[in-house]
């Protein structure tokens, strides 16, 4: 008898849950739309705090080009985009970091960051030179 029970137990559950009934569509669909509406209010302050957080911390900045001129101080990066040559001057303080040995007419990228007193280097690192394109050989 127990055996018999405990099967019939099994079928009542799944004939209950096989069941369509408009209450539980319409307690979904309340949920649901619940569950959405505060998600879209919760997000748009978080966006708010990001993109004040965004404006305060700006990302790095980069330049890329040749050597002018190299100091213990100073290091000049000149490059030419679009037929314009533009130069820049960034500031070397003990912590930036050098990555190869500066010359120059040698190809670098130079990572920096803003402030009052101008442009500081952060990251220099120095590129290998360009190879040219191989011929193909001729027969």
């Amino acid at each position: 008898m127990t055996r018999l029970g405990e099967v019939d137990f099994i079928f009542s559950l799944v004939r209950f849950c096989l069941t369509s009934s408009i209450l539980r569509v319409v307690r979904a669909i309340g949920l649901a739309t619940i569950l959405f509406a505060w998600a879209l209010l919760a997000f748009p302050g978080n966006l708010a705090a990001d993109e004040v957080q965004a404006v305060q911390a700006p990302a790095d900045a980069f330049f890329a080009g040749t050597i002018v001129e190299t100091t213990t101080e100073r290091i000049t990066v000149t490059r030419v985009v679009l037929g314009h040559r533009e130069s820049r001057t960034f500031l070397r303080t003990p912590e930036t970091r050098v990555e190869g040995r500066l010359a120059p007419n040698v190809r670098v990228t130079v990572r920096y960051a803003s402030d009052e007193s101008g442009d500081t280097a952060t990251l220099i690192v120095v590129r290998p030179p360009a190879t040219p394109a191989k011929q193909p050989k001729k027969k």
